[in-house]
């Protein structure tokens, strides 16, 4: 007899430094949200050291453009 086994797909846990991109980007929508400019000061202001958004800056922005981005869909 042939017995089938569903499997499981596990995504790995998010590292240190996916969780500060992600918090990052968090901020980013924000503050943009908001009517502000995303800048280093403006994002010292939360919290976020300078060689933090130097390090994470451009890896943080392309997550929060992508969770910003929207689909729209016409039904016809």
């Amino acid at each position: 007899m042939i017995k089938f086994r569903n499997l499981t797909v596990t995504k790995p846990k998010p590292t240190c430094a996916d969780r500060v991109v992600f918090a990052m980007a968090d901020t980013m929508r924000e503050i943009a949200f908001a009517g502000q400019n995303v800048s280093a000061e403006t994002l010292a202001l939360h919290g976020f050291t300078h060689d933090v958004v130097e390090k994470f800056g451009e890896r943080a922005v392309a997550h929060a453009r992508r969770l910003s981005v929207r689909q729209v869909a016409s039904h016809a």
